[in-house]
């Protein structure tokens, strides 16, 4: 994929394990859009409160505190416009029913290779009318 001119998006990371986080960070560092991370659903739920400008969340399920299945419709009480993007390791149709039916508009599975963050971004991102 050719460079992505991310720069005038904001994302918010709901990741607590601090490699999994770290590749994330180094996959996107290239587009220029920003980062913000959350260590728990909570703290995912209370930034989207507080940070307007965030335009997407990739959201671990697994968290401590407030789990990521949990946070999401949450979220979407105070920003239902917001695309939430479940990460999980647990892949299967129950899974991704489970994802689905709590208001994750999408999902990736780990392992995530750099393509496939890339274009999940794209998807859900307003398209760049400039």
């Amino acid at each position: 994929m050719n460079e992505l001119d991310l720069s005038k998006y904001t994302l918010l990371i709901a990741e607590d394990n601090e490699s999994n986080f770290n590749y994330l960070r180094l996959s996107l560092k290239k587009t220029g859009i920003t980062i913000i991370r959350a260590l728990n659903g909570q703290e995912a739920f209370e930034l989207c409160e507080l940070h307007p400008e965030i335009n997407i969340v990739f959201m671990d399920g697994m968290m401590p505190s407030l789990s990521g299945y949990d946070a999401t419709p949450l979220i979407h009480q105070i920003r239902p416009e917001l695309p939430v993007i479940l990460i999980t390791a647990f892949v299967s149709p129950a899974s991704m029913h489970e994802a689905l039916s709590n208001g994750c508009n999408d999902y990736l599975s780990k392992p995530i290779g750099p393509e496939a963050i890339l274009s999940t971004l794209t998807k859900w991102l307003p398209a760049s009318s400039d």
